[in-house]
């Protein structure tokens, strides 16, 4: 099994210090000291995989970058569950209408299945919505839906409502009231007792999320989309652990390979790199804070997805400005130049036993 975890450390290492590693492991007794030994393997390979063994902060970008990479990873892999999900069906949508209003027939159902999973201004994403996509309008990339609607509201209220859905075998939350309008606090004409409520009431059933707005002008909609699919959770989880590792290994590669360079080589790396990373993480540490917020002010029968949360793709152009960056530090990583001669690699000690 050590021998295995002496993949965390760099292949150098490996071949100059593997054979006395794996002699001094040998040597332990208990099972509990194996364990701790393990861990210490690890944990210094990672970090001679960093190389630069007198800095500190570079444990800390490359923490930074691992942890990006692993959510959008994890994003990626939500996503890709997310494609394999059943497709909506308009005559699911009919038979909901059918069950909440028998006796009405709505002035909107629609009558087509939607053309794809995610949807932006209601079509398919293609080269022709891809610059609508990366100049700010992403934020319209978002699951498909089916709606339908009625001129009128029918005559059954809310409280019927939600005992037709509870027959129907839906999951309610509770309805959420919001005012029908805005007005100026402390305005005399403004009474926020007598504004009209808009009501929503939200309901889950298998894998299909419903939402029914009760319109305080007297109109009534219904929107039908999917759940989260089952599978978007373990993609994500194996996302995230595969992206962070991922993120791991070749930051230290490029770590290691701009180590002891000449400045015209390093300064480039670190300005690039610097300026990649604000362009990946500002995104998230400014859509992370709303979204929660978003989601603690309201009930969410879905919450929304991943990437939404990382701030993509509505700034997917700053996303896909700071991946090209890194693929330019990258390429000054791979730059050619005499190595030093044959020594320790520079990171970690042996694991301590």
């Amino acid at each position: 099994m050590h021998r295995w975890l002496l993949l965390a450390y760099p292949r150098d290492y490996r071949r100059a210090r593997g054979a006395e590693i794996l002699d001094t492991v040998r040597d332990v007794g208990s099972a509990h000291r194996r364990a701790r030994v393990a861990a210490n393997l690890v944990r210094h390979g990672l970090r001679a995989r960093l190389g630069r063994a007198a800095s500190r902060s570079v444990v800390v970008w490359a923490a930074v970058f691992a942890v990006v990479c692993g959510l959008f990873a994890a994003s990626f892999g939500t996503w890709l569950a997310w494609l394999g999900s059943r497709p909506l069906d308009h005559r699911d949508l009919a038979a909901v209408v059918g069950q909440l209003y028998p006796d009405r027939q709505a002035g909107h159902l629609d009558q087509d299945d939607p053309p794809a999973v995610f949807l932006i201004y209601g079509q398919p994403l293609d080269g022709d919505l891809l610059s609508e996509l990366l100049l700010g309008d992403g934020g319209e990339y978002a699951p498909a839906e089916l709606t339908a609607s009625f001129d009128q509201t029918p005559a059954a209220g809310p409280t019927e409502l939600r005992q037709r859905l509870d027959a129907a075998g839906w999951e309610q939350s509770e309805p959420v009231h919001s005012n029908a309008y805005d007005c100026i606090p402390g305005h005399p004409r403004c009474d926020p007792a007598t504004i009209p409520s808009d009501i929503t009431v939200y309901a889950a059933r298998g894998d299909h999320i419903l939402a029914v707005e009760l319109d305080a002008e007297g109109s009534t909609s219904l929107t039908l989309s999917r759940a989260t699919p089952g599978a978007a959770y373990p993609a994500g989880l194996l996302g995230l652990a595969l992206g962070t590792l991922g993120g791991w290994v070749l930051f230290g590669w490029a770590s290691r390979r701009t180590a002891g360079r000449h400045t015209l080589v390093q300064g480039p790396a670190k300005v690039l790199y610097g300026v990649a990373m604000l362009f990946w993480t500002a995104p998230i540490l400014l859509s992370a804070p709303l979204m929660l917020a978003h989601h603690l002010s309201e009930p969410h029968p879905r919450w929304h997805v991943p990437w939404e949360w990382l701030g993509q793709p509505t700034l997917s152009l700053p996303f896909l400005l700071g991946a090209v960056l890194l693929l330019l530090v990258l390429g000054v990583a791979a730059l050619p130049h005499r190595r030093p001669a044959a020594r320790p690699l520079a990171g970690a000690p042996g694991p301590a036993v």
